[in-house]
């Protein structure tokens, strides 16, 4: 018997050094988190169909905090959109790769919906009511994805 099990098997016997049941906390979950994972499953799922395409493919990276969009080629225009696990509020940017404004601006997630926070810079304008997770993956990709269609295409 090795020293660790021997020390294992005392310590349960040794009523003199039970331990205590652990208090385990409950940690709720945002009311946001839910929306979030829509997000970021309908963000992947139009991805995926882009580059099914066999147009110019990306990337997409994330964790439980942010998920970024990276081209595999040329122009490196990249998407980053992060929450803030405290309170919900989700920063997208949109560096680009060429003259021309970069995008980026503040989202809160409310009500199962996603509301600008009025702060973008570049366009297009985020619309003025509530998007869904599927509205908003198209305002947020389509300008990457479809640079081509430009504002003509809202």
């Amino acid at each position: 018997m090795s020293w660790v099990r021997e020390c294992l098997q005392r310590q349960r016997t040794s009523p003199s050094h039970a331990q205590p049941p652990r208090e385990v906390l409950a940690q709720s979950v945002p009311a946001w988190h839910d929306v979030w994972r829509m997000i970021h499953d309908v963000i992947m799922a139009h991805v995926l169909e882009f580059n099914d395409s066999g147009g110019p493919q990306f990337e997409v990276s994330s964790d439980p905090g942010f998920i970024e969009l990276i081209p595999n080629q040329p122009p490196l225009d990249t998407l980053v959109l992060q929450i803030d696990p405290h309170t919900g509020v989700m920063q997208l940017t949109c560096p680009i790769s060429h003259p021309g404004l970069v995008r980026r601006g503040h989202f809160k997630i409310e009500q199962g919906h996603i509301v600008s926070l009025g702060n973008l810079v570049g366009q297009p304008q985020p619309p003025e009511e509530a998007m869904t997770p599927e509205q908003f993956s198209e305002f947020i990709l389509k300008p990457l994805l479809f640079p081509e269609l430009g504002l003509a295409g809202e």
